[in-house]
């Protein structure tokens, strides 16, 4: 007596199978991964919230030049700043408003800015990387308004890649470093001489 023999499945039979086959191992896949993946990413440092004051281990660098005083002056005055890139003295009567700048302005606008109460960081470009540039560009979004906040702006002229600065503060970084960098904006921005405080 012959055995009995199962039909063959159609190719549709098999298409459909392997169709389900494969559904089942991407699923079975996808939620592996969402189980073994980390959990969401916490916010970048540049996006929190400034705490009142900055990390005192963080800022064992800062130095605080001697003042150079507050007067006002018109631009087509000559000035000469005793401490480079100045850090308080005489200023043109407009700021520099904060933002992020390829061409530095003047250093007399830019000492008014500190008047207020803002932070230039002094950058050399060389030294700028696209992370480094999002970086300060997420800082001064993060921590400004029209008139007090961030100005970064280049200058090769100095010996150190960056340089933080506040009315009568300066911090010199031989690296960039986003801890400090929110170190010293939580210890200074919004804390000039005209600066109604943070």
């Amino acid at each position: 007596m012959a055995g009995f023999s199962q039909p063959r499945r159609s190719s549709r039979q098999l298409w459909l199978i392997c169709a389900v086959l494969f559904l089942i191992a991407f699923i079975a896949g996808s939620a592996f991964s969402c189980m073994s993946s980390p959990s969401p990413s916490q916010p970048a440092i540049e996006d929190l919230k400034l705490p009142s004051h900055g990390d005192a281990a963080l800022l064992t660098g800062v130095i605080s030049p001697p003042d150079e005083g507050r007067d006002h002056i018109w631009p087509d005055h000559p000035v000469e700043y005793r401490t480079m890139p100045p850090a308080s003295g005489p200023h043109f009567p407009d700021p520099t408003a904060p933002g992020f700048y390829t061409e530095r302005p003047a250093f007399g606008y830019l000492v008014h800015s500190l008047e207020h109460g803002s932070v230039v960081i002094y950058y050399d470009p060389a030294q700028l990387s696209p992370e480094i540039e999002k970086s300060l560009r997420a800082f001064i979004k993060a921590n400004s308004d029209t008139e007090i906040g961030i100005v970064a702006v280049p200058d090769a002229d100095f010996k150190y890649p960056f340089i933080l600065t506040a009315w009568d503060k300066m911090l010199k970084l031989d690296k960039y470093d986003p801890r400090v960098v929110s170190a010293f904006l939580a210890e200074y921005l919004g804390r000039g001489p005209e600066s109604p405080g943070r």
